[in-house]
């Protein structure tokens, strides 16, 4: 006997949702539900974060500055006019890697914030532990929970559905007690399910069981649920999708995901907070200037983010804000391999059609006196700072901010009106 899958959906509709995975094809899922309706807010955030520590003084390149091109002889950025090559100049001292023009056209709109310097207080360089850090939204402290979770669990939406969905793993942000879809992209198959297997499971887990049974009675619960994100994604998995407005995609699983998120969000299904990895940013050797191995991953970054920009155009733009991220910068001199090390304060960007472009703030300055610990970029801007504009500003959520960012002490940035 087999049912009716969007019977089995209606009436998955009505039960509450739970923490929960299913291990699919290396792709683990976990709470979705079929509820499509608005967020609160009507907003949506999508988080970009570029793991393995970013040398931000190469991305956003202070050019109006002689010591920056004393301390990187060789792998510096030429100043603006000088070729092919040369740093695309946002305001006279600071410019974007001449692979960053893709963005460099959005900060020319006005909706491209900079900032150039952002960190946390006695900044660790240890990949995994700054990255927990971050995402737990406490400089210096890891919680078993993300400040992305925080915000979902104490918002004021009562209709579960497509609120959350992490691209690549879960990540720490969205860690906690708020279920949340953890996915490869929309059409990763699913190894060894077909849909009579589905259809058998689902008959399987409709049968009651004895409420004393407390694991049972979780189990039924955890396998009705994660069956239901498979159906879920099996709609859109054969659906095909051409992106508006010219956009181009990179051809990577990076720019597959993004154009994923741009789809969920023309849906209308509900989706608050999106994050996307991107990786290979530990560059000890030949990190290459102009051109090379950080060059490719930052046109990569850029054009990626464009073409989301793009595809959704200023009417869903209107409604969504880009934030990117990355555990820590890199040494302020290149090291001996034409590499750097692991660092301090790096460069992060927001954007959107609420964003109001430029440079946001103060520059420490590189000579050996200004740098932390002489050797690494002081940071200016506390990350949690960025957090919490979103939250206030863009997210509407205020209420809660001391919970979604225990310790913090929020000094707006006016990145946000």
């Amino acid at each position: 006997m087999t049912m009716n899958r969007r019977k089995f959906l209606t009436g998955l509709a009505a039960l509450p949702l739970a923490s929960r995975t299913l291990l699919s094809g290396g792709t683990l899922l976990s709470g979705l539900s079929t509820a499509y309706a608005e967020n609160v807010s009507g907003k949506t955030l999508v988080v970009i974060f570029q793991r393995g520590g970013c040398d931000g003084l190469n991305v956003v390149v202070p050019h109006g500055e002689d010591e920056y091109y004393r301390l990187r002889p060789d792998i510096a950025i030429a100043r603006p006019g000088s070729g092919v090559n040369a740093t695309l100049d946002l305001d006279g001292f600071f410019g974007l890697h001449p692979a960053m023009s893709s963005l460099h056209d959005i900060y020319q709109q006005g909706h491209l914030a900079v900032m150039p310097t952002v960190h946390y207080t006695n900044g660790n360089r240890s990949h995994f532990s700054s990255q927990d850090f971050i995402e737990s939204g406490i400089g210096g402290m890891k919680t078993d929970d993300g400040w992305l979770n925080r915000y979902l669990s104490l918002s004021s939406q009562t209709t579960e559905d497509l609120r959350a969905v992490s691209f690549g793993g879960l990540a720490h942000a969205l860690k906690g007690s708020k279920s949340v879809t953890s996915i490869e992209s929309i059409g990763a198959p699913v190894t060894g399910i077909d849909n009579e297997i589905l259809n058998q499971l689902a008959d399987i887990y409709r049968q009651p069981v004895s409420s004393a049974l407390k694991a049972r009675s979780l189990l039924k619960q955890h396998g009705e649920l994660a069956l239901e994100n498979l159906f879920l994604l099996d709609q859109y998995k054969d659906q095909t999708y051409t992106p508006e407005n010219a956009a181009v995609y990179p051809d990577t699983a990076y720019g597959k995901q993004l154009t994923d998120i741009a789809r969920l969000i023309k849906t209308r299904a509900g989706l608050e907070v999106a994050a996307v990895d991107i990786t290979g940013w530990d560059n000890h050797a030949n990190q290459g200037g102009a051109q090379g191995t950080q060059s490719a991953r930052l046109k990569e970054f850029s054009d990626g983010i464009a073409a989301l920009y793009r595809d959704l155009g200023p009417t869903y733009m209107n409604d969504v804000v880009i934030l990117t991220m990355t555990e820590f910068g890199r040494t302020a001199q290149q090291n001996a391999s034409l590499g750097t090390d692991h660092g301090n304060a790096s460069s992060w960007f927001v954007l959107g059609q609420q964003v109001n472009g430029g440079i946001y703030g103060e520059w420490p300055g590189l000579s050996a006196e200004q740098l932390y610990l002489g050797r690494y970029l002081a940071h200016s801007i506390d990350f949690t700072n960025i957090f919490a504009e979103v939250l206030t500003k863009h997210l509407n959520n205020t209420a809660s901010l001391t919970t979604v960012l225990p310790g913090s002490q929020y000094q707006p940035l006016g990145f946000l009106a």
